[in-house]
């Protein structure tokens, strides 16, 4: 905690020097041109100065906790150092345990959980103290329950306890000879055991290509961002002569768009469910809309269509490199070509060599899954590898890193449409240079809704995130293959 207090604090140090800075130079003009301040100035002067009275209120009140906690930290190692005088073994301390002392957010407290959290999550909130506080309490209130639901968890045991041994003593259910696992004939006494904290999530795909193209901070204050292009380059030539003439063509340019697009998800979750899950069911929730959002993402990045909302993903650019690969039964060693085809193409317009070959696992594991004559795998492990081999295996994970074709990197990605073609079956694998592709995002937000559902006690968790995806910068690097040589293997 102690750490985070001076990170913030630093933070609010550079905060405040930047609108020192901002203040200084709405001053700059008046006192260059000797004249006072215009009535746009001096509201400008004002709200800076305010922002810096504001600011040098929070950084007091930051350096006022970073005291507390450091002389806490001093007492604390002054304890230390007296047990280890006057001979106290115990390297854990003394045992404490508050018998009366109040929980935090214990029924009738003045403090909100959740209020607390949207302070702590966005940084904002004067009320009941303000963020820090806010940040303190959830520290704190963290803290009582590592201590609490150990307790809870044992009286409900012993609870259990006590009523089976009433049943065994004076027992009201009716004696059978026959007892078995059937409820009603014993087996209410086997009751069944829930590893809530073992919770199986569901299985989604991740953000593979997405996280290969070149990843950047989206701006604030826009809806799209623009990357200016040269159209028509300038041009050299061969002087035919002394004083001859130069070769002469004027550049013009255009330029490419990327939207900024909204990634959002929500769960309406009943308050009781909250309250009475002995796990974090929001963590829980919020875990699993920010899966879907990478999914999300990562699909868009593949096949949105760039209106009504999505981005432009790589297999709606116009210009790419296209390669058709038509068999009825493929196999890997007829792929070859167009797979040499589609790099070839990638590095000869783009001026530069690929980067990655995009696959889905299906299609990586029906490559691996091929014979030669003598019924061996054309595929092998690196570290096994054969003389001149099609392809390579490298890594073991589903997505990601999967193999290597002509030293080029083979990436597997679960996202990859497999329903395109003529006859909807047909999945695709794409060669560029993944540099060339931009993606803007901002940082996620998570925000927590209670008054929208206060009149049914429930709470809305919700995820949102804005990004902007750019495959069209250089669509000459991106070669796709397709046909019905793609259709999706069947069986894998």
């Amino acid at each position: 905690m102690l750490a985070f207090l001076r990170k913030q604090l630093q933070e609010l140090l550079e905060q405040r020097a930047a609108l020192k800075t901002e203040l200084d130079a709405v001053l700059k003009a008046p006192a260059d041109e000797q004249r006072g301040l215009t009535a746009d100035e001096d509201t400008a002067f004002a709200e800076k100065r305010d922002a810096i009275k504001a600011k040098d209120a929070e950084i007091e009140t930051a350096q006022d906790r970073i005291k507390e906690l450091e002389e806490v930290e001093a007492r604390g190692a002054t304890a230390a150092q007296l047990r280890a005088q006057y001979g106290q073994q115990n390297p854990e301390g003394p045992t404490v345990q508050v018998i009366s002392e109040p929980m935090t957010y214990e029924r009738g407290s003045k403090h909100s959980y959740f209020l607390d959290m949207v302070r702590a999550q966005l940084g904002r909130g004067d009320g009941d103290g303000g963020v820090s506080a806010a940040q303190e309490r959830m520290r704190r209130h963290a803290q009582e329950l590592d201590v609490e639901m150990p307790k809870r968890e044992k009286r409900r045991t012993e609870r259990a306890e006590q009523e089976l041994r009433a049943v065994h003593t004076g027992s009201v259910f009716e004696k059978r000879v026959n007892p078995n696992r059937t409820d009603g004939q014993g087996g209410y006494f086997v009751p069944p055991l829930w590893l809530v904290d073992q919770y199986i999530d569901l299985p989604r795909f991740g953000r593979t290509f997405a996280n290969t193209v070149q990843n950047l901070p989206l701006p604030p204050g826009t809806d799209s961002v623009n990357v200016p292009k040269v159209a028509t380059g300038t041009a050299t030539g061969m002087q035919t002569a002394d004083a001859g003439t130069v070769t002469s063509q004027d550049i013009t340019d255009t330029f490419v768009t990327a939207p900024v697009r909204t990634i959002a998800g929500q769960q309406d979750v009943a308050i009781q469910l909250l309250d009475q899950s002995p796990v974090s069911f929001d963590e829980i929730v919020f875990a699993d809309l920010i899966a879907d959002y990478n999914l999300r993402l990562d699909t868009q990045c593949w096949s949105g269509s760039g209106s009504s909302g999505q981005l432009k993903g790589v297999l709606n650019v116009s210009g790419i490199n296209a390669i058709t690969y038509t068999d009825g039964t493929p196999t890997l060693p007829e792929l070859y070509l167009p797979s040499m085809q589609a790099l070839s193409q990638s590095a000869t317009k783009r001026k530069m060599m690929p980067t990655a070959v995009f696959l889905t696992p299906s299609r990586w594991f029906w490559m691996a899954s091929q014979l030669d004559s003598q019924n061996r795998p054309f595929i092998l492990p690196e570290t096994n590898a054969p003389f001149n081999p099609l392809a390579l295996q490298t890594g073991g994970d589903v997505e990601g890193p999967v193999g290597r074709m002509l030293n080029f990197p083979l990436l597997a990605d679960g996202n990859i449409p497999t329903n395109l073609g003529a006859g909807t079956n047909e999945d695709r694998i794409a060669a560029m240079r993944t540099s060339d592709l931009y993606l803007w995002e901002g940082s996620m937000r998570t925000r927590v809704l209670q008054e929208v559902l206060s009149g049914t006690l429930q709470v809305r968790l919700q995820v949102y995130n804005y990004a902007a995806f750019m495959p069209d910068r250089r669509p000459e690097t991106i070669s796709v293959i397709s046909g019905t040589g793609l259709v999706a293997p069947s069986g894998f």
